[in-house]
């Protein structure tokens, strides 16, 4: 009884127990298991000391570790359920999953949160929200023995979790088909518009993303004060496809989003205009999704947190090393170890010759009038994805009469090469590992850590598309606040494309060049 006295006036930030009460709602098949024995005094001592606030507070942070670890307890082999049964598969054994022949993430829990992260970015979390230390907590205690990848999934939210708790239609979290059919996705909002939260509020369109990161937990420390910390990476990004819950945190069942070049459903040879079905797509969009996941070992090393080993002991903020921390973001680095790009390798070309035989076949476009457009189409011609907008008045030195990314690639190196010269600014590792080996000629200095001969070079600037514009999203307005454009951007052509003019337009500035 005294141990609920004190949980019921613990602070909401400390503690994941704020929605225990909801998830047992939702969640009935999931068994609490409480194994410890709790004491909230220390009678027994004859010290004369009566402790004060400090131990009070330490003996009730003992009580709530000692029900996260109860709580928590990771299901036996035994208690999972050896069942044909989906749903019931699914609900005692909630991991976010990879579905190879359709290349969607099941059960992918949510982080709906004020600000935008896009692949290739490294964080490192502070998770300090009841909601979200709970749901953390959950995904931590699906791997007890494995190390098979922990995901969550990052998505958009104005305002966060004051946003959701707001009511609002425009904060509701929508599957990518819904937010089509909404007619009001296009409107602007100012303040006065957001009755029931008016301090959240931007000048653009502002509502609940439906394109997010998907997220790796790297590493994780638990605080004394029942905060978690993260490192993460966002290594893929997807579409919401069907909301599964909301409550006590939002879970989905979402769709791998690739850029264009790694999926074309379109040969060479094929007439552009010509239509291409959804059902044709979707299997194919499967191989190429697990193809592409194949890459994640070598494209993404998991580092450490600079805090030693793990020794179930909880930091206090005096014990992190924050200094240390900032040096491991904030972009993901490569692996050293190219062993896993052979498979990765195998398994792409062989998706490519799958795809380029039902291409020829004629299974793209058969029987189109009894389908629907594949889900890149709808998302492009729906104004979800779309293409980075042009910067007017910039003098372009170089031919952009081209649409080839080895070419953009070049040209987006050199402008990098003025704009670092000019500035005194010298590229980060992780980006300048990325510079291709025949432009050994540049100022930047190549990286002492080549990437693999083995490594596709659509996959690298791939990752470049992505950090090239992140370098300058601080700088002058073609840079801020435009995170999610290179998100939602369909092909990695046009993020090489867009970051290239916005250089050029940098450097125009910076040589007193104007038309």
């Amino acid at each position: 009884a005294a141990a609920i006295i004190l949980l019921c006036f613990m602070p909401f930030s400390v503690s994941a127990f704020a929605t225990i009460q909801q998830q047992a709602l939702h969640a009935p098949t999931k068994t609490i298991r409480i194994h410890t024995t709790l004491s909230l005094s220390n009678s027994d001592n004859n010290d004369g000391d009566d402790g004060g606030i400090d131990d009070f507070e330490s003996n009730r942070m003992d009580i709530v570790r000692s029900l996260q670890k109860s709580f928590y307890m990771p299901e036996s082999p035994k208690a999972i359920p050896d069942s044909d049964n989906n749903d019931e598969a699914a609900s005692s054994c909630p991991r976010a999953q990879l579905d190879e022949s359709t290349g969607k993430i099941i059960n992918l829990p949510l982080w709906r949160v004020g600000w935008i992260e896009t692949p290739g970015r490294r964080n490192c979390l502070n998770v300090h929200e009841g909601i979200y230390t709970h749901m953390f907590e959950s995904i931590l205690s699906t791997q007890p023995d494995t190390n098979d990848p922990l995901y969550f999934g990052h998505l958009y939210l104005p305002g966060g979790t004051k946003a959701a708790k707001s009511g609002e239609e425009r904060y509701r979290l929508k599957t990518w088909r819904e937010e089509l059919d909404d007619d009001d996705r296009f409107d602007n909002y100012s303040k006065s518009s957001t009755l029931n939260a008016p301090d959240i509020s931007t000048p653009s369109v502002d509502r609940s993303a439906v394109v997010g990161c998907l997220m790796q937990i790297v590493d994780h420390r638990r605080m004394e004060d029942g905060r978690l910390m993260l490192l993460v990476q966002a290594v893929e990004r997807f579409v919401v496809d069907e909301v599964l819950e909301t409550l006590p945190y939002s879970v989905a069942n979402v769709q791998i989003l690739l850029d264009k070049e790694d999926l074309q459903f379109k040969g060479d040879d094929n007439d552009k205009n010509e239509q291409v079905d959804e059902n044709f797509c979707k299997y194919l969009r499967g191989d190429a999704v697990t193809a592409s996941f194949f890459y994640h070992d070598y494209e993404f090393n998991k580092p450490k947190l600079p805090l030693g080993e793990k020794n179930n002991s909880y930091l206090s903020k005096d014990d992190v090393p924050w200094l240390e921390i900032s040096n491991l973001l904030p972009f993901a680095g490569y692996s050293s170890d190219d062993v896993s790009l052979n498979a990765a390798n195998e398994k792409s070309s062989s998706m490519q010759e799958s795809l380029l035989s039902s291409i020829n076949n004629g299974d793209a476009s058969s029987n189109f009038a009894e389908g629907e457009l594949s889900m890149e189409e709808q998302l492009f011609n729906g104004g979800i994805l779309w293409d980075p907008p042009s910067i007017q008045n910039v003098i372009v030195r170089r031919s952009l009469d081209t649409s080839d990314c080895d070419a953009l690639e070049t040209l987006l190196w050199l402008a990098m090469d003025d704009f670092c010269r000019a500035t005194g600014f010298n590229l980060p590792e992780e980006v300048r590992v990325l510079m291709p080996p025949e432009m050994d000629y540049l100022d930047q200095m190549p990286s002492e850590h080549a990437l693999s001969p083995l490594y596709p070079k659509i996959r690298r600037q791939r990752r470049l598309s992505y950090l090239a514009p992140a370098l300058i999203e601080n700088l002058e307005e073609v840079g801020k606040g435009i995170r999610h454009i290179w998100l939602n951007t369909p092909s990695t052509n046009a993020r090489l494309r867009g970051a290239l003019e916005r250089y050029d337009y940098l450097n125009n500035k910076l040589m007193g060049q104007f038309e």
